[in-house]
């Protein structure tokens, strides 16, 4: 799992690449996450439209950031779904835990109007 972490519009922008297959990556992202946390980052947009395959393990991932932030106030998003990814986040009725977005304007706007 490769990802790059970036501020934009006042939110943290994390662009996740290739496949989200868990290992040693989830790890690495819970503490990256937890930096966020440190620095009172928490607002978080998940940007999926580079990842080509996620499996149980990569939602795994995702879920665990996702109660780490709101453990400790933040929240995350996620934008840029392709069809798959969308499918699976509603055969796994993630589609009601997660806001989704299909683009990352709309999920920067969806933190604005708050």
């Amino acid at each position: 799992m490769k990802y790059s972490i970036n501020e934009k519009y006042n939110c943290v922008v994390i662009e996740m690449k290739g496949k989200i297959m868990g290992g040693p990556d989830a790890e690495t992202f819970r503490n990256d996450l937890q930096k966020l946390i440190d620095q009172d980052k928490k607002h978080v947009i998940i940007d999926l439209g580079k990842v080509k395959f996620m499996n149980s393990s990569g939602i795994g991932i995702i879920i665990g950031g996702y109660k780490t932030m709101k453990a400790n106030g933040g929240d995350i998003k996620l934008c840029n779904a392709d069809k798959r990814l969308k499918s699976l986040l509603m055969i796994s009725h993630l589609n009601t835990v997660f806001d989704t977005h299909d683009s990352l304007e709309s999920a920067v706007n969806a933190y604005s109007n708050k």
